[in-house]
């Protein structure tokens, strides 16, 4: 898979986390293949060495399986089992062991057998019940890029169960799996090669934006800032509609990361606004009318805002107000 590819393929990923269970289901159906495609080609190259490597690494963990009852389940045939023949006891073991070691291309190779078992109903729901959900959300937050691609992909294959979806939905905002995603989006989004494929889900980063956690909110506005930046994308910035609380971010009390992340984001989009060719007729509740109508209640906060106590917030300021 050459890096353009997998830059899609991992930022598709990213959105359905967004998304939520039902995202991630919907997303199913376009990764599916592309995924067994990877797999196949694996299985016909280089299985020997990194069996032997798992086989090795896998040794030191036959006495934890043991402590858990299930010392019948031999971690290292286990991975190499076909998909559809793996029990509670196998899929116990594939996820202790992912649990129990830190090396990635192990962590890899359990990723993969878990997304591949998972494509079976039966095993779906034994996932969910061994804990497996957090246990796979716990790979988003590894160092390694490909881990996280494989654990998106497992959390894919698990949201074809309606069950997973309500588990995977009802945990997504202000979870590890939202941050984990918007970091991969983050990432993505510092060059422009990706930002059309990401100006659907422009609402939903508003929505997240003025319902998530500060540390969501933060994570949101680096990639507004990263779109707003790029003149191409500035007219499906401008034309999506506005929470009804997004001017209520933009208030003094407001944590200084998140408001001059804001302030940067408008005043990028004045700024496309201005290069932009030709009358536009924009929605009254759109995020042009709330901003640059005239007047605005967005033109009261600016000039609260030129008293606050910082002045890289009023720099910002007086870019949206002189441009």
């Amino acid at each position: 898979m050459g890096a353009v590819d997998e830059g899609r393929w991992a930022l598709r990923l990213a959105v359905g986390l967004l998304a939520g269970g039902v995202g991630l289901y919907a997303l199913y159906k376009l990764t599916l293949d592309r995924h067994q495609e990877e797999q196949v080609g694996r299985a016909c190259g280089g299985r020997q060495s990194g069996k032997q490597k798992l086989v090795h690494t896998v040794s030191g963990l036959k006495l934890a399986a043991a402590n858990r009852g299930i010392a019948d389940a031999q971690p290292g045939c286990v991975l190499t089992k076909s998909p559809d023949s793996l029990e509670q006891q196998h899929l116990q073991v594939v996820l202790g062991l992912l649990q129990g070691t830190s090396e990635s291309s192990t962590r890899e190779q359990t990723l993969v057998t878990l997304g591949n078992s998972a494509a079976f109903t039966t095993n779906q729901d034994l996932i969910r019940k061994l804990g497996g959900l957090n246990i796979v959300a716990n790979c988003l937050s590894d160092e390694v890029t490909s881990v996280k691609v494989k654990a998106m992909n497992v959390l894919n294959n698990l949201s074809m169960s309606v069950a997973n979806q309500e588990e995977l939905k009802a945990t997504t905002l202000n979870s590890e799996l939202q941050v984990a995603g918007l970091r991969v989006l983050t990432n993505i989004s510092v060059t422009n090669n990706y930002h059309h494929m990401v100006t659907n889900s422009i609402p939903h980063f508003l929505k997240l934006l003025v319902e998530g956690t500060e540390s969501i909110k933060v994570q949101v506005l680096k990639i507004l800032v990263n779109l707003s930046a790029n003149p191409g994308v500035a007219h499906d910035l401008l034309c999506v509609q506005a929470p009804l609380s997004f001017l209520l971010l933009f208030d003094s009390c407001e944590h200084k990361d998140i408001l001059l992340r804001l302030l940067i984001f408008v005043a990028n989009l004045k700024e496309s606004l201005n290069l932009l060719q030709g009358s536009v007729e924009y929605e009254m509740e759109s995020i042009h009318s709330v901003l640059f109508g005239n007047p605005t209640p967005f033109s009261h906060k600016l000039a609260t805002l030129m008293l606050y106590q910082d002045n890289e917030v009023k720099h910002q300021v007086a870019r949206i107000i002189i441009k």
